[in-house]
Parts: C-alpha cells; sequence; structure tokens
C-alpha cells in the first residue's frame, strides 16, 4: 500500500499542469496551426503556395512591412537611451527621488487606448495643444499637420509609443542599478572618471545582461504596436504609417480574406521569430566575450 501511495505522490503533480497545458493548446498551438492551414489553402485547393506568391508581390504588404521596421527604428532606441538616461538620474542621490520615480511611471500605467486618444487631440492641426504651446513659445511659425502629414505620421506616433514604453525600460535599468555597488564609483572616482566615462565603461557594461532582455522585450513589443498606430491614425494618411499588423487586420477583418490574412500574419511570425534568433545568439557571443 505504502509504494501505492508513493507512486501516486510522485506522478499527481504532472496533473497541475494539464490546465495551463490545455490553455496553450486552445490559445495559441491551435490558432497557430488554423493559420498555417488555412495559408495553404485558397477555396478548395489545398495545399497551395498561391497566398504566399501573392504576397511577396503585394505592394501594399511589402510597404506596410517597410514601415514596420521603420517603426522599430523609431522606437527601439530611443525608448532605450531615454529609460537609461532617466533610470540614472533617478538612481542619483537626489532630493524628491521617490516622488519623481511616481510621476515617470504614470504613462506606463496608463491604458494605451487611454494615452492614443489623449495624443490625437493634442496632435490636432486645427486645435492640439502641440500646435498652440510650439507657436506661443515662437518655434514653429505655422501650424503643423503632424500625424495628417505622411512624411511626419509615423514618427509622431512612433513619439507616443517611446514616451508610453520609456517608463518600463526605465524600471528594469533601474533594478540593475540597484545591484551595482556603490563602491565601483567610488574608485573610478578616486581614478579620476568624470560621469560620462563612469556610464559608458562601468554603468552600461555592468547592465549589458539586463540591457539583452530588456532589447528583446522592447523590440518585440514595437514590433507588435496595432493598438497605437491603429487608434491614432488606422495607418494613414493614405497609408503611409500603416504597419504589418493593420494590413493584416484589415485584410482579414475588414476585407474578409481569411486565409490571405493568416499567411500575412504567419510571414510575419517568422520575421520576428527571425530577428529575435539573430539578436539571442549575437547577445550571447558578446556575453561570452566579456566574461
Amino acid at each position: 500500500m505504502r509504494a501505492k501511495h508513493a507512486n501516486l505522490n510522485r506522478e499527481y503533480p504532472f496533473l497541475y499542469l494539464l490546465p495551463a497545458f490545455a490553455v496553450l493548446f486552445i490559445l495559441i498551438f491551435l490558432p497557430l496551426v488554423t493559420n498555417i492551414i488555412r495559408s495553404f489553402s485558397v477555396r478548395d485547393v489545398f495545399p497551395t503556395l498561391d497566398n504566399y506568391k501573392r504576397l511577396f508581390t503585394d505592394k501594399s504588404f511589402l510597404r506596410d512591412l517597410k514601415n514596420t521596421f521603420v517603426w522599430l527604428l523609431y522606437t527601439l532606441p530611443f525608448e532605450m537611451i531615454l529609460g537609461l538616461l532617466i533610470a540614472i538620474l533617478l538612481n542619483m542621490k537626489i532630493k524628491g527621488r521617490k516622488l519623481y520615480r511616481t510621476l515617470f511611471i504614470i504613462p506606463w500605467v496608463l491604458p494605451a487606448s487611454v494615452v492614443c486618444i489623449i495624443w490625437k487631440w493634442m496632435y490636432n492641426a486645427d486645435y492640439g495643444i502641440l500646435n498652440y504651446i510650439l507657436l506661443n513659445l515662437g518655434l514653429i511659425d505655422k501650424y503643423q499637420l503632424w500625424i495628417n502629414s505622411a512624411a511626419q505620421s509615423l514618427a509622431c506616433q512612433a513619439a507616443v509609443y517611446v514616451w508610453k514604453i520609456s517608463p518600463f525600460v526605465m524600471i528594469m535599468y533601474l533594478s540593475g542599478l540597484q545591484n551595482i555597488s556603490e563602491d565601483i564609483y567610488d574608485a573610478a572616482k578616486i581614478d579620476g572618471a568624470g560621469w560620462l566615462r563612469q556610464v559608458f565603461q562601468i554603468t552600461i557594461p555592468l547592465l549589458f545582461p539586463v540591457m539583452t532582455s530588456v532589447i528583446l522585450v522592447s523590440a518585440i513589443w514595437s514590433l507588435n504596436s496595432f493598438v497605437y498606430v491603429y487608434s491614432i491614425t488606422g495607418g494613414g494618411p493614405a497609408g503611409s504609417s500603416e504597419i504589418a499588423q493593420i494590413f493584416i487586420y484589415k485584410t482579414g477583418i475588414q476585407q474578409m480574406q481569411f486565409n490571405y490574412s493568416a499567411t500575412a500574419a504567419n510571414v510575419f511570425l517568422v520575421i520576428v521569430m527571425l530577428i529575435a534568433l539573430v539578436y539571442l545568439i549575437v547577445t550571447q557571443k558578446k556575453e561570452e566575450n566579456l566574461m
């Protein structure tokens, strides 16, 4: 009897994982398999590569894919730099440090939809507060179109995203800075190292393990910024700020071309996975060199 109870106790804990596996199967694995099957289907024909042939010659998709990578270049470097600078400043022994930390977190805790609506009003060319302030300060001499300009729209929306996500980056870097001993900085000061030299030779190298994780997560988030673009301009004007997620949504939900939309989603998933894989390989080599 004891041996039987021992076997039950040894095997029973694995049953606790079944609900989690069931959720993962229903929400991730099943939709992924369905998407793959759909991408190789055209009407009643299966399998076929017609969807993929059509996709890679679709000028709208190629334009949106380009916009997605431009969006990544607009957002990722700036949120990393801004988050790091704020984290370094808030790690210093300054008066009211706790209050400043709380204030800087506010953009991160606000719902993305609320942030987008507020910034959309601020960017309004006719009655937006941004034009009003800049005109009164003499920084501009005429009303700017901001998100209504094909040349500026994507950059303006990227600024909103950077403003929203930078506090998260700041929190992650700040947690890493807390683990760096003050003695290291004191020794550097004795050797005559200035603030900038300390940042590049002490702070950044010691934050490298944190930075690798933050950059990867932030890049994946940036590549999946549907809410921000769709809420502010919907990809306009004239598709100038439309990114891959907007293309997938419009093709699948609005135009009801489910198989074609599934094809675009699969291609985009593979691209994101390849970027993540290349990044992990490169950072792993750099981390080994630092060790």
